[in-house]
């Protein structure tokens, strides 16, 4: 088969990695890929986002597959636009896309369907004065509360205030100076719940879920869960707290009541789930739903899995979603490396020194913002890349992870040091 794999980010350099196991690829290609990917597949200079460009190399190159990785292309209508043109996509349409591309659209869609989710309130620009009021009684009842833009923000449009004054300020910057443009100019206010936070990914045919091992990301740019919201500065799976009980409950409680809300709702949905959940003691609540694998979950999880991932997504596309998942009895831990700067204003080709060999069976390094030239990789994004490491339990996949960075650098490197402690605590 020939496959194009949609993106350039950690994510798709993990994709492109475990799709090419399988004995079924003859090509495969990536769009606009980064330095890493580039070693492993023919990448193209298309924007994720060029939609007419997608098609157009389809076209020319007879693509049997294409897999999407970044939401914004899904939310503009990638797979709408190709399997109109009778090309194979894995990846939901653009209305099935809402459930990610509108927190309005996917807290309204929990609410008629019974999925467990925080109390909400919605408020557009005529009513930022309500939406201040709704969040100074929820701060007075409650000392905490969350704030999130409608729209698409790269894990960078939802905020937990636990101050008056800053609350206001965010919902001002929101709504009138629109630093996030029209992603902001609607916002959810939730109650902010408290416990562990987990991904829960999985693949659908519409019909059936399969979940891959659970993961738990770290958004926070600094150690101890400090600093700005990020893109994800790692991952690591599986989840020392999350036991067959809560996952049973997240199966019948999320994702059974989901694919009945999208029939009930005549939504089709053929692609990836992820339900970003809170776990408090023994409840289950769903914080967000994404239309695609997680950044940097997928770097944690694809290396636990052992079934062919081409072949799953094959059936997922005919509705024959009847085996299981099958994985290795291992953990992965995956630290992010980022640009000084990250998640704000970043400098870019800073020459990168790697390793000059890694042993595959204890490490894994995944490509992000990298571009390759002359022989020599540089950076090209705010996250770098992702290091994992693979162990017999979490602390080992940690200890192999972090060893492994010391041989790694790039000017104004950072890291957070303490990827999986929690999950270590808990084992």
């Amino acid at each position: 088969m020939k496959v194009l794999v949609v993106g350039g980010g950690g994510r798709e350099h993990a994709l492109v990695w475990k799709l090419k196991q399988s004995p079924l690829i003859r090509e495969i290609y990536c769009a606009p890929g980064n330095g890493g990917i580039s070693e492993i597949a023919e990448i193209v200079n298309i924007s994720s986002e060029d939609l007419t460009g997608i098609l157009n190399f389809c076209q020319e190159k007879r693509i049997d597959l294409v897999v999407v990785g970044p939401e914004m292309p899904l939310s503009l209508g990638i797979t709408d636009l190709l399997e109109e043109n009778n090309i194979k996509v894995f990846g939901p349409n653009k209305k099935a896309s809402l459930l990610e591309a509108s927190k309005i659209f996917a807290k309204e869609f929990m609410k008629k369907y019974g999925i467990p989710t925080a109390d909400f309130a919605v408020f557009d620009k005529e009513n930022i004065e309500k939406a201040k009021d709704y969040v100074l009684s929820l701060l007075e009842k409650n000392n905490f509360c969350v704030i999130k833009a409608d729209g698409l923000c790269f894990g960078k449009g939802s905020f937990v205030v636990d101050d008056k004054e800053k609350a206001l300020r965010i919902i001002e910057d929101l709504m009138v100076k629109e630093i996030l443009g029209k992603a902001g100019a609607k916002i959810v206010v939730e109650e902010c719940l408290f416990g562990y936070e987990a991904s829960l990914i999985g693949v659908t045919d519409g019909e059936k879920v399969l979940q891959f091992l659970p993961s738990q990301d770290h958004k926070r740019l600094l150690d101890n869960d400090e600093g700005p919201n990020t893109g994800g500065m790692g991952a690591y799976s599986p989840l020392p707290f999350l036991k067959e009980d809560l996952l049973k409950k997240a199966k019948e409680e999320i994702f059974e009541r989901l694919l009945f809300g999208l029939k009930e709702e005549k939504i089709e949905y053929c692609g990836v789930i992820y339900a970003g959940i809170m776990v408090s003691k023994q409840d289950i609540f769903v914080l967000e739903f994404n239309v695609r694998f997680g950044d940097p979950e997928t770097q944690a999880i694809l290396p636990l899995l052992k079934s062919d991932l081409l072949e799953i997504i094959l059936l997922a596309k005919d509705k024959q979603l009847k085996k299981e998942l099958e994985f290795y009895s291992k953990s992965s831990l995956c630290v992010v490396l980022a640009s000084q700067g990250y998640p704000y204003q970043y400098e870019k080709g800073k020459k990168i020194k790697l390793p000059k060999e890694v042993d595959e069976s204890k490490n894994l390094i995944f490509h992000s913002g990298t571009e390759k030239r002359d022989g020599e990789f540089y950076t090209s994004g705010g996250r770098v890349l992702s290091v994992c490491g693979i162990g017999k339990d979490l602390k080992e996949a940690q200890e192999q992870a972090y060893a492994l960075i010391p041989e790694i650098y790039f000017e104004g490197m950072h890291y957070r040091k303490d990827i999986g402690k929690k999950g270590i605590e808990l084992l």
